[in-house]
């Protein structure tokens, strides 16, 4: 009877970690979608045309609870990542530079939005879990 607790213990245990945000964000993340809100800066097309696809080159691949692989034209580049659980952003540092911590986005359902303000204006990326 012990070991039946038991095992269903663990097993309790078990599921509730799979089943935790981090876990959920294991997978490879892509650009669904980039909204540009440039406000009365008059920018030609072609340039915001080039902004939006100049994000879109950006992907990443969170490997497990704590590394995440960023995919600039698919070329890897390796970082650690952490999610706040109360406020749900997830921020990222690089080994060679631990002090330097970035903001990856914000959770919200099944997206990650990562919200850029600039000289320009806003930039908001969605990405989505593939």
């Amino acid at each position: 009877m012990k070991k039946i607790l038991l095992a269903s213990f663990v097993m309790v245990l078990f599921l509730a970690s799979c089943s935790s945000p981090e876990h959920k964000l294991i997978g490879t993340w892509k650009v669904a979608k980039v909204d540009t809100q440039f406000g009365k800066t008059k920018l030609p097309p072609e340039l915001i045309t080039h902004i939006v696809d100049s994000q879109k080159k950006l992907s990443f691949r969170i490997v497990n609870d704590s590394i995440l692989v960023m995919l600039l034209d698919k070329n890897p580049i390796e970082a650690h990542w952490k999610l706040d659980n109360k406020t749900q952003i997830i921020t990222y540092y690089f080994s060679t530079q631990k002090s330097r911590v970035n903001t990856l986005g914000v959770l919200k359902g099944d997206e990650i939005i990562n919200e850029t303000k600039m000289p320009l204006g806003k930039l908001k990326v969605h990405y989505q879990k593939q």
